[in-house]
């Protein structure tokens, strides 16, 4: 469970966990989606998908996945820059021909633009909806550790504690040996992704770490998008 709503947007938003606001037409779909004329599976175009069984992520699909975030990024901000545009219309008091504000119907179209974007690029790298919701919680898993451990510095904060250490008087670095211990075994973990590995398996999240650095830099972006702080 996501600790801190910044998070949880970013999923959201990388991920593409809510299911797409604009239907697509059955013919529109490719790459197996459609089967008969019929769209995907019930449960996958409820957007409910069963988490409980493993997912067996491929580099292919990984791959797939980093070109989907990338668009969806693109179309975020293409969306972002609209709606900006929207709101200086609406709040000058601009109307239509029909007298409606200008802005709210330009918001609304941004909004089915960016649907209509993220979509087509879901399409375009073969994935399903299920595929990038499945995906998209590995990779923020994996991404938001090592993100908030490099924000962190633990590495850095255990060898500030172990110098202290050495400066002290032997009864003293007895008392504070525990706490670097502590310390210690958490940089261990941290670095090792050890709760991330134990919830996707080492597979996954190895797979994850090998795109690491276009997988951070689109995290990165995002969070500069929607005004976050990057490492």
């Amino acid at each position: 469970m996501r600790k801190l709503l910044w998070v949880l947007f970013a999923a959201g938003m990388l991920s593409g966990c809510k299911k797409e606001e604009a239907p697509v037409p059955a013919q529109e779909e490719a790459g197996g989606a459609v089967v008969d004329g019929e769209r995907e599976s019930s449960a996958e175009a409820g957007g409910v998908f069963d988490d409980s069984n493993p997912y067996a992520l491929t580099q292919a699909k990984l791959d797939a996945y980093v070109g989907y975030q990338r668009q969806v990024l693109d179309a975020y901000a293409a969306m972002a820059r609209e709606l900006q545009a929207a709101k200086v219309r609406l709040t000058a008091g601009t109307l239509d021909a029909q007298g409606r504000p200008v802005g709210m119907s330009e918001s609304m179209k941004a909004i089915e633009s960016k649907a209509e974007s993220e979509a087509k690029a879901r399409r375009e790298a073969g994935l399903t909806e299920e595929d990038v919701n499945r995906i998209g919680s590995v990779v923020m898993d994996v991404i938001t550790q090592r993100h908030m451990a490099a924000m962190m510095d633990l590495g850095g904060e255990l060898k500030k504690l172990e110098e202290m250490q050495a400066r002290l008087k032997p009864e003293q670095q007895k008392e504070l040996a525990p706490q670097i211990d502590v310390m210690r075994q958490r940089v261990e973990e941290t670095d090792r992704l050890v709760s991330v590995r134990k919830l996707h398996g080492d597979a996954n999240v190895d797979l994850v770490l090998s795109r690491e650095q276009d997988l951070m830099r689109n995290y990165q972006d995002m969070l500069k998008s929607f005004g976050g702080k990057a490492q």
